[in-house]
């Protein structure tokens, strides 16, 4: 093989994968963007608090709903949960609801004793993240009081957003 082949082979491949990467990288910020089920009834949820009860978000209709996916693991949830905590007090209109994802145990618990949950929090005991369209951790969803998804958000949430959001479902 001589060097000009080389060459077009090694860029053939560079291009090849710029391409791919390219694809994957926006066929992931559409479903971020516009998860599935905005202006959809929200899908089935429940999760377990720690006193074991179950919060159904179903069950909520009639107010509006914030239900945020988050995880011990994941550092942009940690960096939310006090702007979270703060909105639930601010807004008692509004039910949080704080479903721990992809979690264990252990992880929760010591998740709950460093920044514990003013809202009902816990693991999802009925229904999924992937109903909600999740691709990513945080990811929180506005949900008004007929229940209908009106907005989502992926990643860790500031007050402003926050507030804009809650703008939306709370009036």
């Amino acid at each position: 093989m001589n060097r000009r082949s080389a060459v077009i082979g090694s860029l053939a491949i560079v291009l090849g994968s710029i391409l791919m990467l390219s694809l994957a990288w926006g066929l992931q910020h559409a479903a971020l963007a516009n998860p599935p089920v905005l202006g959809k009834t929200a899908p089935r949820l429940a999760i377990e608090t720690p006193a074991g009860d179950q919060v159904k978000v179903w069950e909520l209709q009639g107010k509006p709903v914030v239900v945020n996916f988050w995880a011990s693991w994941c550092g942009p949830c940690v960096d939310e949960a006090g702007v979270l905590a703060e909105a639930s007090a601010a807004h008692q209109q509004v039910a949080f609801v704080g479903a721990d994802n992809q979690d264990t145990t252990a992880g929760f618990q010591s998740f709950e004793q460093r920044h514990p949950h003013p809202y009902p929090a816990g693991p999802i005991v009925s229904g999924s993240y992937q109903s909600y369209g999740v691709a990513g951790l945080p990811a929180t969803f506005f949900i008004d009081a007929q229940g209908v998804v009106v907005a989502s958000f992926t990643g860790p949430l500031d007050t402003p957003t926050l507030n804009h959001y809650l703008g939306l479902i709370a009036s």
